[in-house]
């Protein structure tokens, strides 16, 4: 696991895993258990373009599309909220060596861990549609591709993991809470 500083653990947390994992649906969740705010950052950058990701992504190109989610992610971060800030992230988001530095600093992250079968079955038609980074292949294929892709990564960066299988987005919030404020409790008892 990576470690954080003590001092940059400051009350972010933020949610990494497959697209379908349930880190847009869980962050609100995992923010009113905490008292904290949240922000989607695909969401984010959907309102600041103008367009949806989809569109974005078919018209700019991926590369394009990651800038924007580095600066978002970073603008989320720097901003923060005073009362603490759940981060729901790109299922990309690692895929920049500075991504996966400034979550080191200064999240607490949860990797929300999901089989390609089952995120499937939780996007269904509209939300593999809109996700460009699907079309192709079949969907469990190409989230087979990504999972093998992207698995390693996830656990570097996880600081804490929740299996989301066979669990409602209710119970992946109550267990990523109690991740939190383990971590919280420990750092206190370290000081």
């Amino acid at each position: 696991m990576p470690l954080v500083p003590e001092a940059t653990l400051s009350a972010r947390i933020a949610l990494i895993g497959l697209p379908g994992a349930g880190k847009s649906v869980v962050a609100p969740l995992l923010a009113a258990r905490l008292g904290f705010a949240h922000v989607d950052l695909d969401l984010g950058i959907e309102r600041d373009e103008g367009v949806t990701i989809a569109e974005l992504i078919r018209s700019r190109g991926e590369g394009a599309f990651r800038a924007l989610e580095t600066r978002a992610l970073a603008r989320a971060l720097e901003e923060g909220a005073p009362q603490g800030l759940v981060v729901a992230c790109g299922g990309g988001i690692l895929e920049r060596e500075e991504n996966r530095e400034r979550l080191g600093r200064a999240a607490h992250v949860i990797w929300l861990v999901v089989t390609p079968e089952t995120a499937a079955g939780r996007m269904g038609s509209a939300g593999r549609d809109a996700r460009p980074l699907l079309d192709g292949a079949g969907v469990v294929e190409r989230l087979r591709s990504l999972d093998e892709a992207r698995r390693a990564e996830y656990r570097r960066a996880a600081h804490a993991t929740v299996d989301t299988e066979r669990r409602s987005a209710t119970e992946v919030a109550d267990l990523a809470a109690a991740t939190w404020r383990e971590r919280a409790a420990w750092d206190s008892s370290a000081s």
